[in-house]
């Protein structure tokens, strides 16, 4: 079993240093304005920090009052099938409205999970088949911490930089007990249907590129997230 401190320097996202061109080995998302360092133990999104959104702006999309109800399902549409994550609204609602707002979009669609690690998670929502960062559309938002809701196999949750307040675009769905993580990231949903998808995708063979680790030889391409 790996050990907790090299699981976290896994779950670093990417960070991609724009002026040197050097990456994150870390298992934060790539940020576009962090270098970050190898063993950084935060899960970071790609965006440039244009400063913390409320989320306050962004109206409810609620269906049930219930602090635990799903007040919205997102259909991923891959290229190893096809899963369905609720999400809850009510207990989480500045990361769940943030999360839709790049659904309905189509932020997502032709996307790629570009960091998959058997064990522990996929991550998509940055980078295209190229590996091209595709920048955030709009700003990071604060920390939510839903209490009840653990890292465990099924969760989506959002990457970071090593600053709280700064998650964008990217997110992560755990496939394994990484309750470590509570406290730390935003859990704010659940899958409902095709765990064995998302399970498949964990377990692709993986290379590293460009400096890049744990990047899936053949791309599992996001075809469309979509609400239903």
């Amino acid at each position: 079993m790996k050990t907790v401190s090299l699981i976290l320097a896994a779950l670093v996202m990417w960070g991609c240093d724009q002026s040197s061109g050097g990456q994150d080995a870390s298992l934060d998302t790539w940020d576009a304005g962090d270098t970050g360092e190898a063993g950084d133990t935060g899960v970071e999104d790609t965006a440039t920090d244009t400063g913390t959104d409320t989320g306050a702006d962004v109206p409810a999309d609620t269906i049930d009052d219930a602090p635990d109800a799903v007040t919205a399902r997102v259909q991923f549409a891959t290229s190893m099938g096809t899963f369905v994550v609720g999400l809850y609204g009510n207990a989480g609602p500045i990361t769940t409205q943030n999360f839709l707002r790049y659904v309905d979009d189509g932020f997502y669609d032709g996307l790629v999970f570009h960091r998959v690690i058997a064990d522990f998670m996929i991550q998509g929502g940055g980078y295209d088949e190229t590996l091209t960062l595709h920048p955030p559309s709009y700003p990071p938002i604060t920390l939510e911490i839903i209490p009840w809701l653990s890292h465990q196999p099924g969760v989506i949750s959002m990457a970071r930089t090593s600053d709280p307040d700064s998650a964008t675009s990217q997110f992560f769905v755990c496939v394994f007990d990484d309750s470590y993580l509570d406290g730390d990231y935003a859990a704010f949903g659940m899958v409902e249907s095709g765990m064995d998808v998302v399970d498949a995708i964990s377990a692709v063979p993986t290379h590293s590129i460009s400096g890049m680790d744990d990047v899936p030889v053949t791309p599992v391409v996001i075809t469309t997230a979509t609400r239903l």
